[in-house]
């Protein structure tokens, strides 16, 4: 048994290698021909089909009736100032990933078995040398853009802890913290800040992105290895076909969290024009 398990694995690595060399090659070799930045045109039409322009906190702030009005009015000015800096750097990411993605990244079927030259396994069959450098900045800009979304939501709590002048000091549990004084002071808005962390496409967010940081990356193929444990001890290793996630999934996921934001978005401007609680 120990033997069969160590030919599969020398088989899926030798895949793997084969997926690798390709990637290093095209960065190295046919960056200049596959390199692209999205025009003016194609950057304007990638924002007409998508609600990314939604992704901004427009707020008219009332004028200052005293020192200590015009103070706070300061510090929210420098909150949202920030968080739409980092709305901006979420735009940008998502029109260069999809410039990329709208190159082509033929990932859906993503493996097949066996190969076009007998392989037992042959990932990204379609895959010619260009669609391994537009998957690979495809990735990157989406893995920007995780990072910069979740930036920007949890510097929205820290709008609400200025407007509301909760005064919660930063720090670990702080978004709960001061969600917790929020659903005091205006359970309404309350509400769908909860509603929209809990929706399906925010849950699946955190997913990807905490496995694309912390983990094994669901845009990578894994090693397809299952280790049966038992009372701790290693019983069994199982070799299959590694797990992958195609680019369609995170366009999706990503436009679902964009859509749910924005409507949170306008919620929250009404609330921060209105009377502090």
């Amino acid at each position: 048994m120990p033997q069969l398990i160590l030919i599969c694995i020398f088989i899926v690595e030798r895949i793997h290698e084969k997926w690798f060399i390709l990637d290093e090659i095209v960065i190295r070799k046919e960056v200049k021909e596959h390199m692209k930045y999205p025009t003016k045109d194609e950057w304007i039409k990638i924002q007409e089909n998508s609600n990314i322009d939604k992704l901004k906190l427009t707020v008219a702030i009332p004028q200052s009736t005293d020192i200590f009005t015009f103070a706070i009015n300061q510090e929210l000015r420098s909150w949202i100032r920030l968080f739409n800096n980092r709305l901006g750097e979420t735009r940008m990411s998502y029109v260069l990933f999809m410039s990329n993605f709208n190159e082509g990244i033929p990932d859906e079927q993503w493996y097949i078995s066996p190969g076009f030259n007998g392989e037992s396994i042959q990932y990204f069959p379609h895959f010619e040398e260009k669609n391994f450098h537009f998957k690979s900045m495809f990735d990157y800009y989406v893995d920007i853009f995780y990072y910069k979304f979740f930036s920007a939501w949890d510097t929205m709590f820290h709008i609400l802890n200025t407007h509301q002048q909760f005064d919660v000091n930063s720090g670990i549990g702080f978004n709960n913290k001061v969600l917790n004084k929020l659903k005091v002071t205006n359970q309404e808005l309350h509400n769908i800040i909860k509603e929209t962390d809990n929706s399906a496409s925010f849950i699946k967010s955190r997913d990807l992105r905490n496995n694309i940081t912390h983990n094994f990356a669901p845009n990578e193929v894994s090693s397809g290895l299952t280790k049966l444990k038992r009372n701790g001890e290693l019983k069994r290793i199982d070799v299959g076909i590694g797990s992958y996630t195609p680019s369609s999934i995170f366009v999706e996921n990503i436009n679902g969290v964009i859509e749910e934001f924005s409507n949170l978005l306008k919620v929250i401007e009404k609330n921060l024009e209105g009377p502090r609680s």
